[in-house]
């Protein structure tokens, strides 16, 4: 007799019972405790590994049959992690990376599993409200807006493509959404050359071309220079283009650079520019009361791009986008279908009309999670503490013999090189040498696994680059790194020279 079909429930779920979801629960607990309890257990960066060795553990044909799911947790701790940057070692100073707060880590766990999320307000109304009260408390943190508007994204890319579609959508001169861009005149955008590449990714997603985004270049301090700027937006009008976007970078990746934005709000309110200001690294530095004359005209920007993944140390993914009216983001992505009008009528905030997304995660709760956990305060204290660090690394560097800062430290960013004292000739040889050996030395730290430091180009020197972010840093952290370039440094020279 065959069974009744309404009651035939195996292998129609994918629910588990309670002990066996309490205990796997349990069993992810105690992997990011042994994490966090020893950092630095992990090296900083993963070995080299080959492609053929990740195939044979995540690879192979698609699964016909499942795994028993403490199994498929083994095979994180074990093969996974020793495969994975360790963002939460203690000498990480790489790039803008940074810890997880604790708690604001382990929240995503929930988020993901009951699919929280800021989509209507009918169906989530509590994830709404904390999305709006993040944007808001943002906005103050910075000094741009006490009732900004704004969504979280997925970090400062996204963020920055959402400031810059606005732009195109308020400055362009006609309906972008509605007309598209057949038959117009070219949009031209201006950031200097030391701006985020994703700036040039957005205008290609855009479909205005990254040729459209003028680099202007930048002075000794790696800031903008105004007369190239101006006359730069003077040429594209004369061309018949259109200017619509000037971008100002509040904390540059490469240098930390603050660019004069208050001059720069002059320019684009004189040549009826939007004004969008990248801080996604450094607008949160504007909390340290020092730091504030750096950020003047910051609060004068249309649009601004803040990330708590960095800075905050929040989670992946966590960008934000703020602007000062709501309707510029209704104007640039309201579109609601039919089956969701029922869910949108009320007068309360619906999310969905906010931006590109309709389906996507909570972003919010971490960020107001670690807010009301930690303070205002005590983030801060912890930025204030990296400026310091930063000024005591370079101070470091410059008392030595064997090392020279190549820019001075304007945020928690300090570019230098390694150079042996017999090799300060400044010929063309001697800068070759240079920057083949600092490119080394960048390779056999990631190698190294003790600590991480990043590499970047400046002037055509390859030089080094630390940026303290994460809250793990410490004074010691510093020392230590510094000790142990030295000795590879070194090492390198002499093999090198052999």
């Amino acid at each position: 007799m065959t069974s009744d079909p309404r009651n035939n429930h195996r292998g129609l779920t994918l629910d588990l019972d309670a002990e066996t979801i309490r205990s796997l629960g349990y069993r992810i607990v105690d992997i990011i405790v042994e994490e966090l309890n020893n950092p630095s257990h992990r090296p900083a960066f993963p070995p080299a590994t080959h492609g053929e060795a990740m195939e044979a553990v995540f690879g192979g044909p698609t699964p016909q049959e499942g795994t028993e799911p403490h199994e498929l947790l083994r095979i994180i701790k074990d093969d996974l992690l020793p495969a994975a940057a360790n963002l939460n070692h203690p000498r990480l100073m790489a790039y803008v990376l940074s810890a997880s707060a604790p708690l604001a880590g382990l929240i995503g766990g929930l988020t993901a599993t009951l699919k929280l999320g800021p989509r209507t307000w009918d169906s989530q109304p509590a994830c709404g409200q904390i999305e709006l009260t993040v944007v808001r408390w943002l906005g103050e943190m910075v000094g741009f807006c006490h009732n900004a508007a704004g969504c979280t994204t997925t970090g400062g890319s996204w963020a920055n493509l959402v400031g810059l579609a606005i732009a195109r959508q308020r400055h362009a001169g006609w309906d972008v959404r509605a007309d598209g861009l057949a038959g117009r005149p070219a949009l031209t955008a201006y950031v200097s050359d030391q701006g985020h590449c994703c700036l040039a990714k957005s205008m290609e997603l855009m479909g205005l071309g990254s040729d459209m985004l003028r680099k202007i270049p930048v002075g000794p301090d790696f800031t903008v220079r105004l007369d190239l700027l101006e006359q730069a937006i003077k040429a594209d009008r004369e061309a018949g283009r259109i200017p619509f976007c000037l971008i100002g970078n509040a904390g540059t990746t490469n240098t930390g650079a603050i660019d004069p934005l208050n001059d720069m709000a002059d320019i684009a309110a004189r040549h009826n520019l939007w004004f969008h200001v990248d801080g996604a690294y450094g607008a949160l530095a504007a909390l340290v009361s020092s730091m504030k004359s750096k950020f003047v005209g910051m609060e004068r920007a249309d649009s601004l791009v803040v990330d708590p993944h960095k800075w905050l140390n929040m989670p992946f993914d966590t960008g934000c986008i703020l602007t000062r009216n709501w309707h510029d983001l209704t104007d640039t992505f309201s579109l609601i279908p039919s089956y969701l009008h029922a869910s949108t009528t009320g007068p309360e905030h619906n999310h969905l009309r906010y931006g590109f997304e309709l389906g996507r995660t909570d972003r919010a709760l971490k960020v107001w999670l670690a807010l009301r956990q930690y303070g205002i305060k005590q983030y801060t204290q912890i930025i204030a503490n990296h400026l310091a660090l930063t000024r005591f690394f370079a101070a470091s560097v410059r008392q030595s013999n064997d090392f020279e800062v190549i820019s001075d430290p304007t945020l928690s960013v300090c570019c230098f090189r390694f150079v042996p004292p017999d090799l300060r000739d400044r010929s063309r040889q001697v800068q070759a040498y240079l920057n083949q050996l600092n490119q080394a030395l960048e390779t056999a730290l990631a190698c190294n696994g003790q600590a991480l430091l990043s590499g970047t180009q400046l002037n055509g020197k390859r030089v080094l680059r630390m940026c303290i972010v994460s809250h793990r840093v410490t004074q010691a952290s510093v020392e230590q790194t510094l000790r142990l370039l030295r000795d590879i440094g070194r090492e390198l020279d002499t093999d090198l020279r052999r």
